[in-house]
This record gives structure tokens, C-alpha cells and sequence, in this order.
């Protein structure tokens, strides 16, 4: 086939040198473009390569720093002096939010945050000894809360929360290095350990009159201006050789009852100040009056009840699963026959003494005795009574713990009184045995439990300072706020 002649010679022009020349440029121009935008590109992803690499190296060591410091403030609270503080709070105010870091639930973000700071670490001081003894010595905290690590490493405490209910505590570190901050969240469990107890108290006398008081804490105070004795001002254990002699202060002699010692603590010749708050709250649940079986639960915690009156076969069962309980009786608080109020949990969970408080207490009028009679059943409460007392008239075994009781828990009362146990009655207290009657013989009385940890936030106010240390951790993470 035969190209046409013009058409060659159309050719021939655009492959001249003349016309490479005008193509050349643009072509240049546009692939040196190319390389330009590749090169730039290139550096680009270079540079964020090492930016994100210098963020995690930093964020890394933020981390490590934030760890760091957890580990130095729990060595510190291990330290003797310390160990005081790790049953208190200290919650430093988040700037970001305006709350707490944790608030008392020791949960991130969960609500109950506080707008201001919660210190009740600074200025504390705790003692060695108990109430009674005069040769105390005072223990100072001394902690870091914030501290170098490195050159440019800096970490601080920000929150430390104690929950009484589980016996467990909460602390939120902050790490800092450049401008990155991590935090670090640990939960322990903590073991806080009581010497002398005082499971019972009678703010003024005791007249036991051969009842039962049983359990590792069966630790009896009282007042001995109030006693047949006023110079036993010490403390007599079971097996001391002045055992008798303090038996006999606190009526409870073979004139005064059965004559056996079924008090298996000490007996505390020592006046004991109550600084507890009694006061009823504002916004209490109000209960009239309750006389026969209910239900109450932390929910509506916690609950005012003029007339506590159970009898028969009635139970009041207090749920204390999801919180303590605390309830303020005002008028009347009695328990006959087989009627019992109970400390109970639906978790499978052993009810600790401290997650019900019943205060007894009427500002405007007579505040009641707490009075106990027949078979009937306290089961693991801590009440507290300053202006009456807790009347043992029980005839027999009413709880369904092992040993003979009417009580289970810890009574801190103005007086403790049993019925008239022994015929004739030589002994008697006229001020006291107005409202006792007689149940010759009887022995059932009170059993304060092993476990008292979750009381160790009241001991203070009677001037005992709980012997805390470290069970074991149970989380430790990183977290976000």
C-alpha cells in the first residue's frame, strides 16, 4: 500500500528538530514536577514516621514513669507510719471536670465524684495504744505524694480510695514525661487489724450478772465510776489473777447470777469518748413503725424508725449487698419470742458487722433501751446508744450462730444490763432495774465477731488506731480519663 504524498510531508515537518524542541520543555517540566512531589512526599512519611515514633517512644515512657511512681507510693505505704493511712481517703479535684478522680466508689467516671478535694491524709495522726493506755506514743504519717523520675520524669498521686464494705483500696497515678501523661489504676486488699477491740462498750456501767460475751473481740469496757470497784482501773484478761476482783465490778459474781466466767475477753476498767454523730439526716426514709417482717435494702438508706416493736415469729432482714445500711431509731426498740432483725447479703457474701449501724437516739424526747428478751436476735449490727442502754433479758439461744446469744455484733451503749439472774437478788442497782425483769440462770448474751474490719473507720473516735497492711493486688491497668 502507497502513503499519499502530502501526507509524508506532513511527516516529515513534525519530526523535524524544530518541532522536538517545542515538545522537550513541557515534557521536562512536567516530570521534574513528578519528582518533586515524590520527593516531598517521601519526606513527608519520613517525618511522621519519626513523629509517630517519638509520640510512642514518649507516651512509652510516660507509661513507665506512671508504673514508676505506683510502685513508690505503695513501698512508702508499707512503712509502719504510714500504714495508718491506708484505711482513709485522699482525692485530689480533676481540673478537666471540676470533680474527683474516683470519688467513694473508687470508680472512674462513675458518678459519684465530689467537687472538692477529700484529704484526710494530712494532719493525721494515729497511737499504738489503746484508749486506756497512758504511755501512747503518737504516730506521724510521713509521705510523698508526687516525685522525679529520671531527668524529665514526673509522677503524682492523684486519688487514694478506701472501701470498708469489701476491705479493698483504689489509687490513680499520673505520670509525666515531656508533655504526655499516662495513669496508671490498681485495686489491693487490705487487712487492717484491731488490738483490744472494745466489742462491747458501756459508756457508763456494766452489770452482766454471768451473761455470755464470746468471740475473738469479747473485749468488755467500762466506766469504773460506775462499777462496784472504782479502783480497777486497768484491764483483766481471762486466767489474770485479778480476774475475780473485775467480775465482781461488773456484777457478775456467784451473787449476781451463774457464777461461771463466760466473758472470753478482757475486762476494761477505762471510760471510753464517743465522738460519733447521732443526729438523724435530712432526707431519711421514714418508717413509722415497724412491727412485723420487711425488707429493708441500702437503696433507700438510710431510714428513720420511731418504733422498732417485733415479736413472734417477725424478721426484719436488712440486704446490705449493695451498701451499708444505716437506720436511727427514735422511740421504742424492743424484740421478743423468736423475732429477729438480720444482717443478710443475696451475693453468697458474709455480712460484715459494719455494713448495718443502727444508732439509737432522740433529740427531742427520751431515747429508748434496746431491749432483747425471750429467744429473740440482733445478727450482725453495730449499735450504738450514748444516752441508754442495751438491756440482756433474753432467756435463751435466739441467733443462728454457734454459742448461746441474743446479740450478734458489737454494742457501744451508755450502759449494759442483764435481767435479774439469781433469787433472792442481794445485789441490786436501783438505778438500773427499773425495766429488768427476772429470768434466773440465763446465760445468753452477745457474740462479737472475728471479722471488725469493716469498723475500722469508727475506731478512731475512741482513740484506736487500726494496724493496717497489703493483702494482694487484684488489678492493675492503664487507663484514659
Amino acid at each position: 500500500m502507497k502513503l499519499p504524498f502530502d501526507y509524508l510531508a506532513l511527516l516529515l515537518r513534525l519530526s523535524s528538530p524544530r518541532n522536538n524542541q517545542g515538545f522537550a520543555l513541557p515534557l521536562a517540566l512536567g516530570m521534574g514536577f513528578v519528582l518533586v512531589i515524590l520527593g516531598m512526599s517521601t519526606l513527608m512519611v519520613a517525618q511522621s514516621d519519626r513523629t509517630t515514633a517519638w509520640t510512642r517512644k514518649e507516651s512509652g515512657a510516660s507509661l513507665a514513669i506512671s508504673e514508676g511512681g505506683m510502685a513508690r507510693t505503695l513501698a512508702q505505704l508499707t512503712k509502719p507510719n504510714n500504714q495508718i493511712l491506708l484505711t482513709r481517703n485522699y482525692d485530689e479535684v480533676n481540673p478537666k471536670t471540676g470533680k474527683t478522680y474516683l470519688g467513694p466508689d473508687g470508680i472512674l467516671n462513675s458518678g459519684d465524684e465530689e467537687s472538692t478535694t477529700v484529704d484526710e491524709w494530712t494532719g493525721y495522726t494515729g497511737s499504738i495504744s489503746s484508749p486506756c493506755d497512758t504511755t501512747s506514743t503518737t504516730i506521724t504519717p510521713s509521705i510523698a505524694l508526687d516525685g522525679m523520675i529520671g531527668a524529665n520524669g514526673q509522677y503524682r498521686l492523684k486519688a487514694y480510695r478506701y472501701q470498708p464494705q469489701n476491705q479493698t483500696s483504689t489509687l490513680l497515678i499520673e505520670g509525666q514525661h515531656g508533655d504526655l501523661r499516662s495513669y496508671v489504676y490498681s485495686t489491693l486488699t487490705i487487712h487492717s487489724e484491731i488490738e483490744d477491740f472494745p466489742g462491747v462498750i458501756a459508756m457508763q456501767g456494766a452489770f452482766i450478772r454471768g451473761r455470755t460475751i464470746i468471740g475473738q473481740h469479747a473485749n468488755l469496757y467500762y466506766d469504773p465510776n460506775w462499777s462496784a470497784d472504782s479502783s480497777l482501773v486497768n484491764k483483766s484478761a481471762s486466767g489474770d489473777g485479778d480476774r475475780s476482783s473485775y467480775l465482781n465490778a461488773i456484777y457478775s459474781t456467784v451473787s449476781d447470777g451463774p457464777g461461771d466466767d463466760l466473758i472470753a475477753g478482757s475486762i476494761v476498767g477505762c471510760p471510753i469518748t464517743q465522738t460519733l454523730p447521732v443526729d438523724l439526716p435530712s432526707g431519711a426514709t421514714a418508717l413509722a413503725t415497724v412491727n412485723s417482717s420487711i425488707t429493708l435494702t441500702s437503696a433507700n438508706s438510710p431510714y428513720h424508725i420511731q418504733h422498732l416493736n417485733l415479736d413472734g415469729t417477725d424478721i426484719v432482714n436488712i440486704d446490705t449487698t449493695d451498701g451499708t445500711v444505716h437506720i436511727y431509731v427514735t422511740d421504742t426498740f424492743e424484740l421478743r419470742d423468736n423475732a429477729q432483725l438480720r444482717n443478710v447479703r443475696s451475693d453468697g457474701q458474709i455480712p460484715q458487722v459494719g455494713d448495718l449501724r443502727i444508732f439509737v437516739h432522740n433529740p427531742g424526747g427520751t431515747t429508748p433501751a434496746i431491749s432483747l428478751f425471750d429467744h429473740s436476735c440482733i445478727d450482725t449490727a453495730f449499735v450504738y446508744n450514748k444516752i441508754n442502754d442495751l438491756h440482756l433479758q433474753g432467756s435463751g439461744d435466739g441467733c443462728s450462730s454457734s454459742g448461746n446469744t441474743n446479740f450478734d455484733g458489737v454494742a457501744w451503749v451508755e450502759d449494759v444490763v442483764s435481767s435479774i439472774n439469781i433469787n433472792p437478788h442481794t445485789r441490786s442497782v436501783p438505778s438500773e432495774d427499773d425495766d429488768i425483769i427476772t429470768t434466773n440462770g440465763s446465760t445468753s448474751g452477745i457474740r462479737v465477731p472475728d471479722d471488725i474490719s469493716s469498723l475500722t473507720d469508727v475506731v478512731s473516735g475512741i482513740g484506736l488506731t487500726p494496724k493496717n497492711k497489703f493483702g494482694y493486688v487484684k488489678k492493675w491497668q492503664r487507663v484514659r480519663l
